[in-house]
């Protein structure tokens, strides 16, 4: 199985045709996952690959050369990634109000191309970032019954969202009770994996959310990050139905962006401010409708220390390994307390959400993730990697490197590993142990890290 690299997912020169070109002549019948940031204008003359199962364009552009590339492997794909990132990025930094109408879009040829999904017979994976998916409501039963098929969907700050989920729930809510849908065989969701961002999240939104979401059932990730979003329910009403079957939970809303921690306002889900109150409820909610949860993803009211006094379900989760604590505050939040470090926050949430353990069984929380809802690889300037094939016969090509912008401590992830012992007294206590992202990475055989940490803010 062959794949192809170009750069890192940030920061690099778009794929030339010259490289293009070169790669496919060397890998031509094997190459089956294409992945790259950002296109360069190709001409038609350009060699494409024909086998390709995967492919990862995350700045389309006008989006000429991907529509060409797809157009030659319709028939194959299975997992398509397309977004217009570098533009989204852009527009974001010089407006949080409406910026998301702003996002060039690619030409309308590109849409009525690469969005005519009746044509993916095997796609089982479509993730878009800040594309307009107006296009992508189904006109058409073979339309509509793609949407069946999908095992993984992922909306990344996209204009035309609720109209789209309003339409796949009405999708979703005629193949399991209307006497003209597919009957042999008779087609159901499959979906497995649902995530979406929103900068812009208003009650039509937040419908259409709910709408979807229990327009079926079965999830396994679940993951809502919503900016401005004081609108939103309790974590009860965004489960719905799907809390037995749910492994991944990321919920997090915030009042404002931020520029700096110490102005955070990030947020569990849920009417009535952010408070110790709050989490409680957010998080007994979750505990009882998730009872097989694996990660947790929330937000977390470090500001307000009476959250220490409040107990919660959480220790009573049998299978949760990882929990990531997405709003990580800056040290003089505590100020009156000591000048803690970042392990002693690790710490100090543990202690708070798993009190004085004493006997039963060893708890099954193995690691720790606090830190920002900010990108962090949009805080530095990382040097483009190399452009490589798995074969062989791989493909370089030099790229100039750039000087790196140290991301400060509070503005990174920071993961840690947990060994549970007991004391003499018959207390569970865990030994908290710093690791980097790369252990992680080696731990759970994902690189990049998802699952939980997956989906973030934009900076």
């Amino acid at each position: 199985m062959q794949s192809l690299k170009c750069g890192s997912i940030l920061h690099q020169t778009p794929l030339s045709q010259q490289t293009l070109d070169l790669v496919v002549r060397r890998n031509e019948h094997t190459l089956q996952h294409l992945g790259f940031y950002e296109a360069a204008p190709w001409q038609e003359s350009t060699l494409l690959p024909l086998n390709l199962t995967s492919l990862e364009c995350r700045a389309v552009n006008e989006g000429d050369g991907v529509e060409n590339v797809i157009s030659a492997n319709r028939s194959n794909l299975q997992k398509l990634y397309l977004g217009q990132e570098k533009q989204l990025v852009d527009q974001y930094r010089r407006t949080r109000v409406g910026f998301l109408e702003q996002i060039p879009q690619p030409a309308e040829t590109f849409f009525t191309s690469a969005f005519a999904l009746d044509k993916y017979s095997h796609l089982r994976e479509l993730s878009l970032s800040g594309l307009d998916v107006t296009l992508l409501r189904p006109t058409t039963t073979s339309q509509a019954v793609l949407f069946c098929k999908l095992e993984r969907l992922s909306l990344e700050s996209c204009p035309g969202t609720t109209e789209l989920l309003d339409s796949i729930a009405g999708t979703f809510h005629w193949t399991s009770y209307s006497p003209d849908a597919p009957q042999n065989p008779p087609i159901f969701p499959s979906l497995k994996h649902f995530l979406l961002r929103h900068e812009n999240p208003n009650t039509a939104l937040k419908d259409a959310v709910i709408r979807f979401l229990s327009s079926f059932t079965g999830l396994r990730t679940l993951s809502l990050l919503f900016e401005n979003a004081a609108v939103l329910e309790r974590p009860s009403t965004l489960v719905a139905e799907h809390g037995p079957t749910l492994h991944t939970l990321v919920l997090e809303s915030r009042i404002q962006p931020r520029e700096h921690l110490s102005l955070d306002t990030s947020r569990p889900f849920g009417v009535g401010g952010y408070s110790s109150e709050l989490w409680e409820e957010s998080i007994n909610d979750i505990v009882r409708l998730c009872p097989n949860l694996v990660e947790l993803g929330m937000g977390f009211p470090w500001n307000d220390e009476l959250v220490r006094l409040h107990k919660t379900a959480l220790p009573t989760l049998q299978h949760l390994k990882t929990i990531h604590i997405r709003n990580f505050p800056e040290n003089q939040v505590f100020s009156q307390l000591g000048d803690y470090s970042i392990k002693e926050y690790a710490t100090k949430f543990i202690e708070w959400a798993f009190p004085a353990l004493v006997g039963g069984g060893r708890p099954t929380l193995e690691q720790l993730a606090i830190g920002p809802t900010l990108y962090e690889s949009r805080w530095k300037m990382s040097p483009a990697s190399n452009t490589t094939t798995s074969t062989s016969t791989s493909t370089s090509t030099s790229t100039s490197t750039s000087t790196r912008r140290q991301v400060p401590e509070f503005l990174r992830t920071h993961h840690f590993c947990l060994d549970w012992a007991k004391t003499r007294f018959g207390r569970w206590s865990p030994l908290i142990t710093p690791v980097s992202e790369k252990y992680m990475e080696e731990l759970a055989g994902e690189k990049p890290l998802r699952g939980v940490f997956e989906q973030v803010w934009l900076r």
